[in-house]
């Protein structure tokens, strides 16, 4: 059965280690967000506007985190993903901010390593 491998990564700035990791174990797949903390985003500073300062019109809202998903073909393959994963941003047990989650897929269309997710249930 497929998995739905979610991480969420504190230092965007990881994002390429992360991915060059899991495209070595052949999860290449991987769609990635820009995400914002909770506890990051209530903690920003007052802004003051100022004249002919060009600024964002997002509101303001600082990215600090990123979350990648990716679609794998067995739960083996999600603990290669923690494993390689935690090569990157280290222990995940340790880790402030970061995680990893991965849940059962009962019906996945479109994915490239299907053929072998049924060949294995043969």
């Amino acid at each position: 059965m497929a998995y739905m491998v979610m991480l969420v990564a504190d230092d965007v700035d990881q994002l390429n280690e992360i991915l060059e990791a899991w495209k070595c174990i052949h999860v290449d797949d991987v769609i990635y967000v820009d995400s914002t903390c909770f506890h990051r985003a209530a903690a920003r500073p007052h802004h003051i506007p100022m004249r002919f300062m060009f600024e964002t019109v997002s509101g303001g809202r600082q990215q600090c985190s990123v979350t990648l998903f990716g679609i794998v073909a067995d739960e083996a393959m999600v603990q290669q993903c923690i494993t390689q994963a935690e090569t990157v941003v280290g222990d995940l047990d340790a880790a402030t901010n970061t995680m990893l989650v991965a849940w059962p897929l009962p019906i996945v269309k479109g994915f490239s390593a299907k053929a072998t997710c049924q060949d294995d249930a043969q």
